[in-house]
């Protein structure tokens, strides 16, 4: 029995022989040394508790658009430490797998500790930056909970301008989304929503018709070939209705990776308007989900003509100053950042964070 256990209980067995021997005073002393005991027990288990939690770091600060970071160490038992960097979801929960990190900081010292962090895998959106502790291999230390800090990406930047294709057949218009405009967008890691506009005249004053729709789902369509290379947004070689024609220019002749020539039809991007007979003007608009990236500019107007007739295999196309078909391997793709003369690209812009908390 420890010390202090003993002490308790002595004192408690002395108040015991001065008292007349009553039931009453029975069940005093019985309580006085069960209470007696139990504190004592518990102080000595918080005790062995408070030696095995080993102290968080304080005084965590990073700069968003350098990556440079320092915090205070403040337990010398601690093994080592990472920074990591974790895209949030909708709801604010980190989703999936770090998306970068430090190199392993070793503990065993207090005081400041510094260091930088790669940014060049921070796209647009929020972030958590987590500073987490790690006890040594061997013992039985318990880490702290990870300190956090909250960063949001593409701050008063601005989306980039898309580029359209409209294929039009009798009274209906179908939108494609230029592939590249896709690919850069996806490369953020921001899928903006896209505002569609039919104006009636040329000046584009006179609104008939306007839609907004989520570009976030093509995301769950993607394909790359191989992985991380080629983004494929959805073709078809026998799901019509409508074929486009893609001609490579600079294919060599004979080559086995690049087509000179490919006939396909759009898939998920495409998205189809019904319309009175008319001559209308369409832009397309990149609007921002969040209250720090800005809307893109408004594309330049592509001029339609619609029909009384119903839609048919039959189809006649119109572009925007900028559009670009994608480039043919062995199946149609783009590649992010490879249409340096687009307007407001994300390179361009480079890094704009925004530390929230």
């Amino acid at each position: 029995m420890k010390r202090k256990k003993a002490a308790a209980l002595c004192l408690c067995a002395g108040l015991a022989v001065g008292m007349p021997f009553s039931s009453l005073a029975e069940e005093a002393v019985t309580e006085a040394v069960t209470e007696a005991v139990t504190e004592t027990e518990a102080a000595e288990e918080g005790a062995e508790v408070s030696d095995k939690q080993l102290g968080a770091p304080t005084d965590f600060v990073m700069d968003p658009n350098t990556g440079e970071y320092s915090f205070t160490a403040t337990d010398d038992r601690v093994g080592y430490y990472f920074v990591r960097f974790y895209a949030l979801d909708e709801n604010g929960n980190e989703d999936g797998e770090y998306i970068t990190s430090s190199k392993r900081i070793n503990g065993g010292k207090t005081g400041e500790i510094t260091g930088t962090l790669d940014l060049s895998g921070a796209a647009w959106g929020t972030y958590h930056v987590n500073l987490t502790s790690f006890a040594p291999a061997g013992t039985d230390y318990e880490s702290p909970a990870p300190e956090t800090l909250t960063i949001q990406y593409g701050v008063d930047q601005t989306l980039e301008r898309p580029e359209m294709l409209a294929m039009t057949s009798g009274n209906q218009a179908e939108l494609i989304v230029d592939w590249w405009s896709l690919s850069d967008y996806a490369f953020t890691q921001y899928m903006p929503n896209m505002k569609f506009t039919f104006y009636s005249d040329a000046e584009c004053t006179q609104e008939v018709l306007s839609d907004t729709v989520d570009l976030e789902p093509l995301m769950d369509t993607l394909r790359k070939n191989p992985p991380g290379m080629i983004y494929i947004w959805g073709w078809s070689t026998v799901e019509g209705p409508r074929f486009y024609t893609v001609v490579n220019e600079e294919a060599e002749e004979g080559s086995m990776f690049a087509a000179s020539e490919m006939t396909f039809a759009f898939k998920n991007d495409i998205y189809a308007y019904t319309l009175e007979p008319g001559t209308y003007y369409v832009t397309a608009q990149a609007l921002s989900k969040d209250e720090y990236t800005k809307d893109s500019q408004v594309s330049t107007p592509i001029e339609i003509t619609l029909t009384e007739e119903e839609p048919s295999e039959a189809f006649e196309t119109a572009k925007t100053e900028l559009w670009k078909d994608p480039q043919l391997m062995d199946m149609p793709g783009t590649n992010p950042g490879q249409q340096p003369d687009r307007v407001d690209t994300a390179a361009a812009q480079g890094i704009s964070g925004l530390l929230l908390e």
